[in-house]
């Protein structure tokens, strides 16, 4: 290779690098901006927004995979910390399902969506070509990436007020899933669109174990007719599941 040609090439690599550098600080400023966060080492930024795929070629460069185990925790112990304030008569088992609203899969990629991260992932030319940005897992892990990379760069308390300031009002949210996915108000709903005269009643059948440790089944009865049955730890969550058991027969036909 000639000497114009290696000075060339030499050219032609410090250009990328100086495209790839601008384009890195306009994605750090754009995700700082929507996170509510600036970081005081970027490089746990760039870590958490590096999907596996992008070091395919170098198996021993990092990605964010460590970073996601660790975020998992500390989301984990943020959303726990706020629910146990929020609803101080509520049991463990209550505040375990309002929590896993929070932490599921679905609702972290919606969040992951809103901070824009679909848009600054770093992943490899064929994940991108294929949507991989837009995958729910991808913007899951992404999320809890990020919430990882706050926590090492700035605490627990960065960490948390992040969190709740994404997420918004925890018992507003809550209440509007509530009235979105009650299954025994939709199963209402469902009947009366039918036949207004025809009742739904709900008959325990059994009600067992220690009182730390219940369990009631309930029978679900449309009219006269025994449709369902569920079980739960308490007798709302069996009708809870009875009434989400009769949907799915009566949609069903």
């Amino acid at each position: 290779m000639s000497l114009i040609s290696r000075l060339k090439g030499r050219f032609r690599s410090k250009r990328n690098r100086s495209k790839y550098a601008k384009k890195s600080l306009a994605d750090f400023r754009f995700i700082e901006k929507k996170t509510g966060y600036s970081f005081s080492d970027p490089s746990l930024l760039d870590l958490a927004l590096t999907h596996p795929s992008f070091n395919l070629n170098g198996k021993n460069q990092p990605s964010n995979q460590r970073l996601e185990f660790l975020g998992d925790s500390i989301l984990g112990a943020v959303l726990s910390d706020k629910l146990y304030q929020i609803y101080p008569g509520e049991d463990e088992g209550s505040l375990s399902r309002k929590k896993a609203f929070f932490a599921q899969g679905s609702y972290l990629a919606e969040l992951g969506l809103s901070l824009g991260l679909d848009k600054i992932i770093k992943m490899s030319p064929t994940e991108i070509k294929n949507a991989g940005n837009l995958r729910p897992s991808t913007l899951e892990d992404a999320v809890e990436s990020l919430v990882g990379a706050i926590y090492l760069d700035g605490g627990f308390k960065n960490a948390q007020r992040c969190v709740i300031q994404w997420i918004g009002d925890l018992q507003i949210k809550l209440e509007e899933q509530s009235q979105i996915m009650n299954p025994k108000g939709k199963l209402q709903e469902i009947v009366q669109a039918n036949d207004t005269k025809k009742k739904i009643r709900y008959k325990l059948i059994e009600d067992t174990g220690p009182d730390h440790q219940k369990s009631f089944l309930v029978s679900l009865i449309i009219g006269e007719e025994p449709v369902s049955e569920g079980r739960g730890k308490s007798k709302k969550e069996a009708e809870s599941e009875a009434a989400e058991k009769a949907i799915s027969i009566l949609i069903k036909g």
